[in-house]
């Protein structure tokens, strides 16, 4: 006789479930003016235009993933008592950073005086947090190798604030073990990651993909890899518009040559009613255009034309 086997069922969580539904529903989507201090030390310069561009919607964070990010912001005020009680001077939590005309932007958890391994030495700190895996790659590799983009932060920190070193902590979630680590300032390093940011800023065309594979690990997670590799159109705001201009000057400063005026963030946000796509954003072959109604022609990728601006009737 056949053996009867009862399925087994996960119990229900209703309160675990509220609880992530009432993150994901008090999170808000934000857009960065400009390109995270974060994400300097990211290899494809094609994500940092559009991140810049805002081509994709900013990610929906799963509840869950909410709460582990507020974690890390938890964590800060437990970095900073322990370094104050051990003696540390500690100070400037959350000092902007702002770099390239403001379009390289962010902030430092904060900066020190006092450490025990260098008593005299005024230096950045960066406190982050990382699962299991992650942590056992920093403290093999180091930062520089085993996590860039901390790396990247770092020395950008240490560039706007003036500083020869930055104290870099991770802490394992899984056991609260804290590895530290010295960086030193690289002026060669920070200069060509400007110059590059610059050059990203002052483009006219999306920069080449770092891969023409969307399967690739590079690109496979990538929030723009429908507008990359997938012939999506990115969102429709002012920064996709053939009309806008970033400008080397100011905070972050927009300006928009169809009204001839500077661009609020709301107004970056919103576009407005004469908004034509930059044509290198547009899946397709330009190939007509008229001024005075205001509408560029494509001939797409399936044969179709589309008249971009044209007002349906």
């Amino acid at each position: 006789m056949a053996k009867i086997t009862a399925e087994v069922l996960a119990p229900p969580t209703p309160n675990v479930d509220a609880i992530y539904k009432w993150y994901e529903e008090t999170a808000e989507s934000w857009d960065s003016l400009g390109i995270n201090v974060g994400d300097i030390g990211k290899p494809c310069d094609r994500e940092l235009y559009f991140n810049l561009h805002w081509a994709s919607l900013p990610e929906k964070v799963k509840g869950r993933n909410k709460r582990l990010m507020e974690r890390g912001n938890l964590e800060e005020a437990r970095y900073e008592a322990d370094l104050k009680n051990i003696g540390v001077e500690f100070y400037g939590a959350q000092d902007k950073i702002r770099l390239v005309a403001g379009h390289v932007r962010g902030k430092r958890d904060g900066a020190g005086i006092g450490f025990l391994n260098a008593p005299k030495t005024e230096a950045l700190v960066e406190f982050k947090t990382a699962n299991e895996k992650n942590f056992k790659i920093v403290v093999k590799k180091g930062v520089k190798e085993g996590k860039p983009e901390h790396y990247g932060q770092c020395q950008l920190g240490m560039h706007q604030f003036g500083l020869s070193r930055c104290l870099y902590f991770v802490v394992n979630k899984n056991d609260e073990t804290i590895y530290e680590e010295w960086i030193h300032y690289d002026a060669e390093y920070c200069l060509q990651q400007l110059a590059r940011a610059e050059r990203i800023v002052r483009a006219t065309t999306p920069p080449a993909r770092i891969s023409e594979d969307p399967a690739s690990f590079l690109c496979m997670f990538c929030k723009h890899k429908a507008v990359c590799h997938e012939d999506a159109l990115p969102r429709v705001t002012c920064r996709s518009c053939l009309h806008s201009t970033a400008e080397m000057s100011g905070d972050a400063h927009w300006t928009c040559s169809r009204w001839n005026k500077p661009l609020s963030f709301d107004e970056q946000k919103l576009a407005c009613g004469a908004h034509l796509f930059d044509p290198d954003l547009v899946p397709g072959e330009q190939i007509d255009s008229d001024e005075v109604a205001e509408t560029v022609t494509y001939r797409m990728k399936d044969g179709g034309v589309w008249i971009d601006g044209k007002v349906e009737a």
